[in-house]
């Protein structure tokens, strides 16, 4: 049997044309706190240099408007004068258009659409291209685009996370169990900020790196990832499991903790265990956010005072934690009240 990507058990067909896209090993083995690819329940995909290369150069344009300077071009376009505007804005236009007509696939493109159609994964396009290029450059390369394609003429734009969440909308997948795959900083950025996994390819820039998930030089080697998944640590335990080991990870996960409610450091507290790798969380559903708990974390607002503190904690910690479960059973460990002292527990928890 295997597991498909809808969620049910079946079969293995014997299928020659996607036979090396089935996995060899079961995606249902990777569980929290890894992570892999695989596991996405939907896929948004840039456009340009991921699944078609059309050799864009854009500096002759920067030279003309910015003094060749390495601005985003829609965003700084606001700057200029109206006429200004309109005129870069139809240089822009005609470059990506002659860049279409000539687009090639990018290598292990078609195959990464031909796993997602077997494992039946809905998928989007979002681009900062403009419509029409993507859909010349998709004719050119033989692509069969997906219903939902976001380019810049519908706004907005990467890294705007609202375009990454309409695009989740329209596939119907929540945006924490989507996946996006692009090759430049914005789709990293813009995958932080709407809460989902990121995947840098076919440009692997070492300042851009901790910012994904996991990085491939080429997107075939992310294809040949996706038909043998093994575990990956994700970036919010990245540095943890360097400085500790994958085992360390592994046992913390499994500890549930029960957090101080009364603490007016709680969430520096749950930070700090959240830190160490603790995959379980709890707190009385009664337990509500106090005036001197907000006091001590100046980045919340004050209307969220009297609020749930379980669901207060779990939005603020599930930005930088997606994984961190807050209605796990078991037999909870108490946490410290001070953050200075998480640390140690969490030490005497792992001999």
């Amino acid at each position: 049997v295997f597991f498909t990507g809808s969620g049910v058990w079946g079969p293995r067909v014997f299928m020659p044309r996607f036979l090396n896209l089935l996995p060899e090993a079961d995606p249902m083995m990777i569980a929290p706190p890894f992570w892999h690819p695989s596991v996405a329940r939907g896929f948004i995909l840039d456009w340009d240099g991921v699944l078609a290369d059309t050799k864009l150069d854009f500096a002759p344009i920067r030279a003309k408007y910015f003094k060749g300077e390495r601005v985003p071009l829609v965003e700084a376009a606001d700057m200029l004068e109206k006429s200004r505007r309109e005129d870069l804005e139809r240089d822009l236009y005609e470059l990506e258009m002659e860049g279409a007509r000539r687009a090639e696939p990018v290598k292990g493109a078609h195959e990464l659409l031909d796993w997602l159609k077997l494992w039946k994964i809905p998928w989007a396009v979002v681009s900062r291209n403009c419509r029409d290029s993507i859909f010349e450059a998709a004719k050119r390369c033989g692509i069969e685009l997906p219903e939902t394609v976001m380019s810049r003429d519908e706004g907005p734009l990467k890294p705007d996370p609202q375009a990454l969440w309409a695009a989740a909308g329209a596939i119907g997948v929540e945006p924490s169990l989507c996946l996006m795959v692009g090759d430049f900083i914005f789709d990293l950025y813009g995958a932080r900020r709407a809460g989902m996994r990121a995947v840098l390819v076919e440009r692997v820039v070492p300042e851009w790196d901790k910012w994904a998930d996991i990085s491939f030089q080429r997107l075939e080697d992310l294809v040949r990832s996706l038909g043998s998944p093994e575990p990956v640590v994700p970036r919010e335990y990245r540095e943890l499991a360097r400085q500790r080991g994958g085992r360390w990870l592994e046992r913390a996960w499994k500890i549930d903790a029960a957090l101080p409610e009364a603490s007016p450091e709680i969430f520096a507290v749950a930070m700090a265990a959240a830190g160490l790798g603790i995959g379980g969380m709890k707190l009385p559903e009664k337990a509500r956010l106090s005036l001197e708990q907000w006091e001590h974390a100046p980045f919340l607002p004050l209307s969220l005072v009297d609020r749930p503190l379980v669901s207060v904690l779990a939005q603020v910690l599930g930005e930088r934690f997606p994984q961190v479960n807050f209605s796990r059973g078991g037999a909870f460990r108490e946490l410290p009240g001070d953050p200075d002292l998480v640390e140690e527990a969490v030490l005497s928890w792992m001999k």
